[in-house]
C-alpha cells in the first residue's frame, strides 16, 4: 500500500507542469463557456445539444490554438472527449426517456453510462502518467493467504461490477425458462431473477477470488462471521430483505394490487426489497412501508382485476316506520345512485331498536376501493333528501340528564 500511495505522490509534480496546467485551464473554459451558452440561448433551443455543440465547438478551438502553439494536448483532448460522451449520453438519455420509464433511464445514467466513462479516463490517465502494467505489479499486501497486487484488485472490482449490473437481464431471461418449465404460475418471475442473480453474483465473486489465490476456507468463515454479525446489527434490514424475496417468490403483492393501511386504500406502485411503495389516493401521497409490515399485521388486498368493494352504511329511523318499506326504500336510493354497481342489487337489514331509533344496514357493492368514501357519502345524502320528502323522520341522537332527587326539589 505504501508503494502506491508513493506512486501516485509521484504524479503531483507532473500535474504540476505549465503545459498540463495550461490543458486543464483550457478544459476548465471550455466547460464555462458551454454552460455561458447554454445559459444565453437555452430557452431558444433543446439545452443538451446546445451544450454538446459548444463543448465541440469551443474544445476543438482550443486543442488547434495548442497544435499551432506545438504545445502538448493530449491531456486536453482525453478530458474534452469524456466530457462530449458525457453530454451525448444525456442527449441521448432524454430521447429514450419517450419510450423508457424513469426507473430505466437512471439506472442506465448511474450505473453504466458514467461509471464506464469514468473508468475509461481513469484508464488513459493512468497510462498518460505512467505504465499500467508496471502500475499493476505493484503489492498490497498479504490477504486470505494471497500476494495481492494493484492489478488484482482492479480486475476483482471490475469484474464485480460487471456482474452486478450486467447480470440483471440474462438472470430475468433464465427465470421466466424456469417458470415456464417448471410450472410456477403463482412465483413471481422477478423474484426468481433475483435468486439467479444473488447466484451468479457470488459464484462468480468467489471464481475471481479464487484465481487471485485466496484461500477459500477463510473466505468462508469470514462471510460466516460476517452474516452473524450483520445479522444482529441490522436485523431490521436483513428481515426487511427476507420479507421482500418472499412477497415476490409467492407473488401476493404485485404491482397494481390495492391493499388497506389505517383505514386508507392504497395502490402498489414497486414491490422493493426492503420496502413497498404505495400510492394513497385521498392526499396523492406516496406511502413507503417495509416489507415486514405485511408479515407481521393482516392486509386487506384486492388484486389487479378484482377491484369490486362491498361497503355499508348505517341509517337510523323513526321506529314507528314499517320495516318492509324502510327496507325497500333504501335499496331502491342505493340503486339509483351513480357508481353503485347495478350487477349486485343492494341489501338493507334491520340491525335492531337502538337509542336514535331502529338503525339500518344498507350494504351495496362500488366498483374501486378508492370511491368507498365518496359513494359512501353520496348514498346517506340520497337517503336523507329522500327521507326528507317523504316525511320520514331520521332522529337526533340524544342525552337524557337525571338529577338527584335533593336538586329536583329546589
Amino acid at each position: 500500500m505504501n508503494d502506491l500511495l508513493s506512486q501516485i505522490m509521484g504524479w503531483l509534480p507532473m500535474l504540476s507542469r505549465p503545459q498540463v496546467l495550461v490543458q486543464l485551464a483550457l478544459v476548465a473554459l471550455t466547460i464555462v463557456g458551454s454552460r455561458l451558452v447554454t445559459h444565453r440561448y437555452g430557452g431558444m433551443v433543446t439545452s443538451w445539444p446546445l451544450e454538446l455543440t459548444a463543448t465541440v465547438v469551443v474544445g476543438g478551438l482550443g486543442c488547434g490554438l495548442l497544435a499551432i502553439a506545438q504545445q502538448p494536448m493530449a491531456l486536453a483532448v482525453l478530458l474534452l472527449s469524456v466530457l462530449a460522451c458525457l453530454q451525448l449520453s444525456e442527449l441521448l438519455l432524454r430521447q429514450g426517456a419517450r419510450w423508457l420509464p424513469e426507473d430505466q433511464i437512471q439506472p442506465l445514467r448511474h450505473l453504466l453510462i458514467r461509471p464506464f466513462l469514468v473508468g475509461v479516463l481513469l484508464w488513459c490517465l493512468i497510462e498518460l502518467l505512467d505504465t499500467r502494467d508496471e502500475l499493476a505489479l505493484i503489492p498490497l499486501g498479504h490477504w486470505m493467504g494471497a500476494n495481492v497486487n494493484v492489478g488484482d484488485m482492479t480486475r476483482l472490482v471490475v469484474v464485480l461490477y460487471l456482474l452486478m449490473v450486467s447480470s440483471g437481464p440474462p438472470s430475468l431471461g433464465v427465470a421466466w425458462l424456469l417458470k415456464r418449465g417448471f410450472a410456477l404460475e403463482r412465483v413471481s418471475v422477478r423474484a426468481i431473477g433475483l435468486m439467479v442473480r444473488y447466484a451468479v453474483i457470488t459464484l462468480g465473486t468467489v471464481a475471481v477470488l479464487e484465481t487471485i489465490g485466496f484461500n477459500s476456507t477463510a473466505l468462508f468463515a469470514i462471510v460466516g462471521g460476517l452474516s452473524v454479525g450483520l445479522g444482529f446489527g441490522v436485523k431490521e434490514v436483513f428481515g426487511n430483505f427476507v420479507s421482500g424475496l418472499w412477497l415476490l417468490f409467492e407473488g401476493s403483492l404485485r404491482p397494481g394490487d390495492i391493499v388497506a393501511l389505517d383505514g386508507d386504500f392504497c395502490e402498489v406502485r414497486r414491490l422493493g426489497l426492503r420496502a413497498t411503495r404505495l400510492w394513497r389516493e385521498r392526499d396523492n401521497a406516496e406511502l413507503v412501508i417495509p416489507n415486514q409490515t405485511f408479515f407481521n399485521t393482516s392486509t386487506v388486498e384486492f388484486g389487479v382485476g378484482r377491484t369490486l368493494l362491498h361497503t355499508q352504511i348505517t341509517v337510523s329511523v323513526d321506529p314507528s316506520q314499517p320495516i318492509s318499506t324502510i327496507k325497500a326504500l333504501l335499496e331502491e336510493i342505493a340503486a339509483a345512485v351513480p357508481g353503485v354497481d347495478a350487477d349486485h342489487p343492494p341489501k338493507a337489514h334491520m340491525l335492531g331498536i337502538g337509542d336514535c331509533g331502529a338503525d339500518y344496514m344498507l350494504k351495496f357493492w362500488i366498483h374501486s376501493p378508492f370511491e368507498n368514501r365518496t359513494l359512501c357519502g353520496a348514498v346517506f345524502q340520497a337517503v336523507v333528501e329522500r327521507f326528507q320528502v317523504l316525511g320520514i323522520e331520521l332522529p337526533n341522537p340524544h342525552i337524557v340528564v337525571e338529577l338527584p332527587s335533593d336538586q329536583t326539589s329546589t
